[in-house]
C-alpha cells in the first residue's frame, strides 16, 4: 500500500524511538511520541491504532524490523539489533527530506486521478514517496521500464526546450528537415512537447506565420535563447489535438470515420480505441462496425494500415481511395518481387 503523509513522518518518530537507548517505550509512549511531533507538524494527532499498524507493518518488507524479545515480553520496543535502524533520511539532509515530502503532496493529486494520471506519473509518484519513507530505488534492476529509444537523435535538446516551454521564452532552433542536406534557423514561440510513436516533437509557432509547426525533435540540430516577445497561443493547447492521431494537424474539419473490424481484432480496438467518441454502430459474429470523428493525416493513414485485412474503410470516400491506393501500390510491388524472384530461378 502506497504510504500516506502521516506516515512518512510517523516512521522516521518510530524509528528514533526504537533506537533510543538511554529510554524504553510502551505503545502509549510511542504514541505521545509520535502526537507531539505530528501536532508541532501538521496540527493535528492520530489514533493508538494508526502506531499499532504502522509498528506491525514495520515487521514486514521493505523494512523487516526485529525487536529485542525479552523487551518485547514486557511490552517495550527496542530493535534486536542496536546497530540497526530504518533508513528514513539517512541519504538525504533534512531541507531535501522537506523538498521531498513537499513533492509527493504536490504530486498526490494526480497520482490519486487513477483515470487520468500515466504511469510515469505513478510510478513516479511511488518513488518519491519511497524516497520520502527513507526507503531506496534501485536503478539498476527497475521494477517498470518504458517505451525509449536511446539512439533517437536530439534528446540533448529535451530539457532546454522543456525550459523553454515552461518560462515561455522565444527561441532560434537550427532545424534540418529530411529533404534538406542544410540546416535552417527558425525564430519560434515553443508552446508543446508531445510525444507520439516513440518519437518527441516541438509545437510552436514559426515567427511571421499564424499556423503552429511540428519540429521533430531529431531534426533540431541547435536551440538559442531568442530575446523577443512571448506569442501566447491563440487556441487552447489542451484541445489542439482534440479529433487528430499523432502530430499533424491539418487546418480542415474532421471527418465523420467509419469502419468495418473483424471480430477477432475488435477486442484490440475497444480496449485501444482510435477515438474517445468512439462507438459502435452495429456488429454480428464475424465484425463490428465503429464511428467517431476523425481528422484525415499521414497518423490515421498508418495506424489503419497496421489492422491490415482485418480492416475495412467504410466511409469517408476520401479516406476509402487513399486505403485503396496505398494497398494498390503494395500489391503491385510485392507482384514485382514475385516475378523477380521467379525469374532468378
Amino acid at each position: 500500500m502506497p504510504l500516506n503523509k502521516d506516515q512518512l513522518l510517523r516512521y522516521q518518530i518510530l524509528d528514533r524511538c526504537f533506537s533510543d537507548g538511554s529510554k524504553l517505550y510502551k505503545m502509549s509512549d510511542l504514541v505521545e511520541a509520535v502526537n507531539a511531533e505530528m501536532m508541532d507538524t501538521y496540527c493535528k494527532k492520530v489514533s493508538k491504532r494508526s502506531i499499532q499498524n504502522d509498528v506491525q507493518l514495520l515487521q514486514y518488507e521493505p523494512y523487516n524490523v526485529e525487536f529485542d524479545a525479552d523487551l518485547l515480553k514486557q511490552h517495550y520496543y527496542r530493535y534486536a539489533d542496536t546497530s540497526f535502524c530504518l533508513p528514513l533520511g539517512k541519504s538525504l539532509t533534512d531541507s531535501e527530506m522537506s523538498a521531498v515530502r513537499k513533492t509527493v503532496e504536490l504530486l498526490r493529486p494526480i497520482a490519486d486521478d487513477i483515470e487520468t494520471s500515466t504511469p510515469l506519473q505513478q510510478w513516479m509518484f511511488l518513488c518519491l514517496q519511497r524516497l520520502a519513507a527513507g526507503g531506496t530505488i534501485d536503478l539498476e534492476t527497475p521494477g517498470i521500464t518504458f517505451e525509449n529509444n536511446d539512439s533517437l537523435a536530439g534528446m540533448g535538446n529535451f530539457r532546454l526546450l522543456a525550459e523553454c516551454v515552461i518560462n515561455h521564452q522565444p527561441i532560434k532552433i537550427g532545424y534540418r528537415p529530411f529533404s534538406s542536406a542544410e540546416t535552417k534557423t527558425i525564430s519560434v514561440h515553443p508552446y508543446l512537447l508531445k510525444q507520439y510513436n516513440g518519437r518527441w516533437f516541438l509545437l510552436a509557432a514559426n515567427e511571421g506565420y499564424n499556423n503552429i509547426g511540428t519540429y521533430p525533435l531529431d531534426r533540431i540540430r541547435t536551440v538559442r535563447l531568442w530575446k523577443a516577445k512571448f506569442r501566447q497561443p491563440e487556441i487552447d493547447m489542451a484541445d489542439y489535438f482534440s479529433n487528430t492521431m499523432g502530430v499533424t494537424v491539418k487546418d480542415e474539419p474532421a471527418e465523420h470515420i467509419v469502419l468495418k473490424i473483424s471480430a477477432k481484432r475488435y477486442p484490440y480496438v475497444e480496449t485501444k480505441p482510435f477515438s474517445d467518441r468512439q462507438k459502435i454502430v452495429t456488429h454480428d459474429d464475424e465484425s463490428y462496425t465503429i464511428s467517431f470523428p476523425m481528422r484525415i493525416n499521414n497518423e490515421l493513414v498508418a495506424e489503419l494500415l497496421s489492422f491490415g485485412d482485418d480492416l475495412k474503410v467504410v466511409e469517408p470516400e476520401q479516406l476509402r481511395n487513399i486505403m485503396a491506393d496505398k494497398a494498390k501500390r503494395m500489391s503491385e510491388k510485392y507482384s514485382t518481387a514475385q516475378k523477380d524472384c521467379t525469374s532468378l530461378k
